[in-house]
């Protein structure tokens, strides 16, 4: 099981009229700003065209491992060091970023062992380490590119908890350069990705019913926003956006479960790998039922069992 190799066992801007900023989401694309995102009902209304260059980071890890060569050395070093989002990186993220994943990514933490849980794992398939020693390239590969949309959904969690830590503070940040508001959009332009590609956005529209997950998430991230612009914390509307987050990596690790259990002996490694790469994004909406998650974990790291993921794949469906 995975689990053994992870566990040790008020600053606002003044010149910026905030009415103006609550019809963000309404400003036709001819008259937006040229740093602000757009899609449906959502346009950002701070500056996150960096932050929303992160899945490019995405991008170049799955570039480096396509084909029959896959390029490691590559892959490490773009996942280390980055290169589209300044000063931020994929590993700076999954090893307990700004020392708050524990806080952010709580469930996890716990599950894992350790904040730093996707960092593990991740460097784990990118060296070839652990769970990832001496197995085909197609099962370290597997597992990577559904890992690193795992990280994107994680780090829209972390940015969701950033942006109520912010508004719930003594002196609440409403800041759209670094307050609460400013975060809310981060969400957005982690989940979205560039132009919706390379990220969890493109993955979940690719499922049976994954456009509507996302519509729902775009309706709440819009009506939250005109509310935090009002320098108020859109509590109703987090906890919609929280929900369907966790939508979003349960559908994407039911969905890999279902196609591991249609596997043959020849496949099934690496569609297991795929799978726990999920249930890192996964497990913040599941591991609380600690039985549930350890036959998850059976699963994904154990003895081959067709009929337990079978099982499984129809139960977590049902969430």
């Amino acid at each position: 099981m995975f689990t053994g190799i992870l566990r040790p066992c008020t600053l606002r801007i003044a010149a910026i009229s905030l009415a103006g900023f609550a019809a963000a989401a309404s400003i036709p694309p001819a008259f937006a700003q040229d740093w602000q995102l757009s899609f449906g009902p959502f346009t950002t209304a701070a500056d996150v065209s960096n932050h929303n260059r992160m899945p490019l980071d995405i991008a170049d890890v799955n570039a480096s491992l396509a084909g029959a060569e896959p390029d490691w050395s590559e892959a490490l070093s773009r996942f280390a060091f980055g290169g589209h989002f300044a000063n931020h990186s994929l590993a700076i993220f999954t090893d307990n970023y700004n020392g708050r994943l524990t806080t952010h990514l709580s469930v996890s933490t716990e599950h894992f062992g350790s904040p730093s849980f996707q960092n593990h794992a991740i460097n784990a398939a990118l060296v070839g380490s652990g769970a990832f020693r001496r197995v085909d390239d197609e099962i370290r590969t597997g597992f990577i590119e559904t890992a690193l949309i795992s990280v994107a959904i994680n780090w829209a969690r972390y940015e969701l908890g950033e942006s109520e830590r912010k508004a719930l503070m003594d002196e609440p940040n409403w800041s759209l350069q670094n307050g609460s508001p400013k975060n809310w959009n981060e969400i957005f332009a982690f989940y979205w990705g560039p132009d919706g590609q390379y990220s969890a956005f493109e993955a979940v529209a690719a499922i049976d019913g994954g456009e509507a997950i996302n519509a729902v998430l775009l309706d709440a991230l819009a009506e939250g926003q005109d509310v935090l612009l009002t320098e108020v914390w859109a509590d109703v509307e987090a906890e919609r956006v929280k929900t369907v987050l966790d939508e979003a990596s349960i559908v994407l690790f039911a969905d890999a479960l279902n196609v591991a259990a249609l596997a043959d002996a020849d496949t099934l490694p690496s569609l297991r790998a795929r799978a726990a790469g999920y249930w890192l994004a996964a497990a913040e909406a599941l591991a609380a039922d600690e039985a549930l998650a350890e036959r998850i974990e059976s699963a994904l790291w154990g003895e081959p069992d067709l009929d337990l993921i079978t099982g499984l794949a129809s139960e977590i469906a049902g969430h």
